[in-house]
């Protein structure tokens, strides 16, 4: 519990076992958090049975796509009763230990409450993927100058939010791919909801390669789709 609410962590996996197990136990051991759901996603490998396992609730997805598996293991996490969702990944990249911080921010800890508090990996990153997260992230501050906050990053998983603000900012992230997130905080932008950005740790995965970022290419395309993704936004806020 936190703030007298349900804490859910969601985790879209595809082939991780890995380090799903790790991921799951990390959340788990937190006081605060009160279920793990991990969605998997069409995963090949034992996933699923590791998380298990490792004590998370499994959901099944069978829509292919980041955004598709976030999105249904959110609805999931609300059925069972959840006030306050936290989004994460599979890979094992992002510290459990960093959620006292998002959580802090949601509930105004530090200085006033907030609807979305995001996690932003800059400090984390260099070259290239670095500075392209932090154009598009000026990019789409600079599009909602009036409600938005400082922005380093669009495509960071890790962020909390209120269910409050999940039903303000559905019906805009529909996207099934990277584009979801992004899709998100436009909207929440749109919708003048309180928002925020704070620094998280980003390691290295735990084994693989990212299915968005993994290689130049990849990190192109999905570059050119939340672009897009942003600009389709904000035409539609008008």
């Amino acid at each position: 519990m936190h703030d007298g609410r349900r804490v859910a962590v969601i985790v879209p996996a595809l082939d991780e076992e890995a380090s799903i197990a790790g991921v799951a136990r990390g959340f788990r051991a937190l006081e605060a958090v009160d279920l793990v759901v991990v969605v998997d996603n069409g995963s090949r490998d034992r996933t699923a049975e590791r998380a298990r396992a490792a004590g998370a609730v499994v959901l099944t997805e069978s829509r292919t796509g980041y955004g598709a598996a976030l999105r249904a293991g959110i609805v999931h996490a609300l059925d069972l009763g959840a006030g306050i969702l936290v989004l994460a990944e599979a890979d094992g990249t992002f510290d459990p230990v960093d959620l006292g911080s998002l959580l802090a921010a949601l509930a105004g800890e530090d200085r006033g409450g907030h609807d979305l508090v995001l996690g932003s990996r800059t400090a984390s990153m260099g070259g290239a993927l670095r500075h392209g997260n932090r154009a598009v992230a000026w990019l789409l501050a600079a599009l909602w100058p009036r409600s938005s906050c400082r922005l380093t990053d669009v495509g960071c998983t890790y962020r909390a939010m209120t269910i409050e603000a999940w039903n303000r900012v559905h019906a805009a992230a529909r996207a099934d791919g990277p584009e979801f997130s992004p899709q998100m905080i436009c909207a929440a932008f749109a919708q003048r909801l309180a928002v925020c950005e704070v620094p998280v740790r980003y390691g290295p995965r735990a084994s693989g390669t990212s299915k968005h970022t993994g290689s130049s290419w990849a990190a192109a395309r999905t570059a050119l789709r939340m672009l897009r993704a942003i600009l389709v936004q904000r035409i539609l806020a008008r």
